[in-house]
């Protein structure tokens, strides 16, 4: 049985820091322990002194649509194999592959190269972030909000489950991809039945790109929906005489959000509120990251459509003027470093990026939190957040540089 000892380490627990380490073996984590019950016995083979460094569960990114010059639905494996180590990289040990609104064709053929990928990986314990299911951002959402999404795939549901297979059945590479999820608008034609049919299929429900009021709101949580795409974004804007699902989603515990904590979507001062009202308990963090991310400044195209990122601001440029904001091109880990500079604690910030998002995608059996009998999905970053060892497969803990 291989055997491998982490100590010397704050290690992030999801209510502390403490000193100590972790006992990993065969992929999963068998003991935690504080500096002085550190196993004896090992051989300094199986052993690794982290310095004090922090050690970390692996960020999670439940939203993100390509980074380093590659998008998620136009793509083969070599691509992804590309996305996955660019991420361990950035400390993301997990994610889900995010997709635009396309045609049925669209959805099809990616989901097929993602599945196969997954079954490659797997296969073959390639290093990288590993992809944990897939999350589909329409397309049964509201024109009014749509952002940067092609509204010419929007959708709205006949109540005829058929016409939903390509995100409900376990075929086309659903099987193998794991956890779904989907961003609806719940006042579209059908939304609140397409609601429950979508949580009944084990698909999990995301509210976004919106205008419903709350009595809407209220009913889509009856329906099976418990979370707000990258709030407040893509939601209509808060009014002291119409709230809408801005001021409902501050307020409802049982509702958890996400946002984008890159100091564009989100003006730091929201971050706070946000962070004040719902605690760490009920928010997470995303990237919402497109194919720009990694590669700088410049002009590219993105889902057929040109993009300019200025300064690390993505915006659409296909008319002078156009301020809308498309995706993002940040990194989790830089959401992380941006929050803790708001003075968030630095276990609650990992915790907005790797045990909520696990959470509310449901993979928090395995992922997201530093316990035993999850995998050893670790992370190990310094003062400066610069990530210096991830894993994400078995007991392998490499550079992330």
């Amino acid at each position: 049985m291989a055997q491998l000892l982490l100590h010397n380490a704050s290690v992030i627990l999801k209510d502390r820091i403490q000193s100590g380490g972790v006992l990993v073996e065969d992929g999963l984590i068998t003991l935690v322990f504080t500096s002085d019950q550190k196993p004896a016995g090992l051989s300094a083979a199986e052993s690794l002194d982290l310095d004090g460094a922090y050690l970390s569960p692996g960020l999670i990114d439940i939203h993100i649509h390509g980074s380093t010059g590659v998008d998620v639905q136009a793509t083969d494996s070599e691509g992804l194999a590309r996305i996955a180590a660019f991420l361990l990289g950035e400390g993301v040990t997990g994610y889900f592959p995010t997709f635009v609104p396309t045609d049925e064709t669209g959805y099809r053929g990616s989901l097929a190269i993602i599945g196969s990928f997954v079954n490659q990986s797997r296969n073959q314990q390639s290093p990288g972030a590993r992809i944990l299911g897939v999350h589909f951002e329409g397309p049964f959402v509201s024109e009014q909000r749509c952002g940067a999404l092609r509204t010419k795939y929007f959708r709205t549901y006949d109540g005829d489950a058929r016409s939903i297979e390509v995100f409900t059945g376990t075929s086309g590479g659903l099987e193998a991809v794991g956890s779904r999820l989907m961003t609806l608008a719940p006042e579209i034609r059908g939304g609140l039945d397409l609601t429950r049919e979508l949580t009944r299929s084990g698909v999990r429900v995301f509210i976004g790109h919106t205008q419903a009021e709350p009595d809407i709101l209220d009913l889509a949580v009856e329906a099976g929906a418990s979370h707000i795409t990258h709030f407040p974004n893509a939601l209509e804007l808060l009014h002291h005489r119409k709230p809408g699902a801005v001021a409902w989603g501050l307020v409802q515990d049982n509702v958890t959000l996400d946002c984008i904590a890159d100091f564009q979507h989100v003006h730091p001062l929201m971050l706070k509120l946000m962070y004040e009202s719902k605690k760490p308990e009920g928010m997470a963090l995303i990237s919402d990251a497109i194919m720009p991310a990694g590669l700088g400044d410049g002009d590219y195209s993105v889902w057929d459509e040109p993009i300019a990122v200025r300064n690390g601001r993505t915006t659409l440029s296909r008319h002078p003027g156009d301020n809308t904001i498309a995706g993002s091109v940040i990194t989790m880990r830089q959401a992380l470093k941006n929050v803790i500079s708001l003075g968030v604690p630095i276990h609650e910030a990992v915790r907005m990026a790797s045990s909520i998002p696990s959470r509310v995608a449901g993979v928090d059996g395995m992922h997201g939190s530093i316990e035993v009998g999850k995998r050893t999905d670790l992370i190990v970053f310094n003062e400066d957040f610069s990530v210096g060892m991830a894993s994400s497969k078995k007991n392998a803990v490499r550079n992330g540089d």
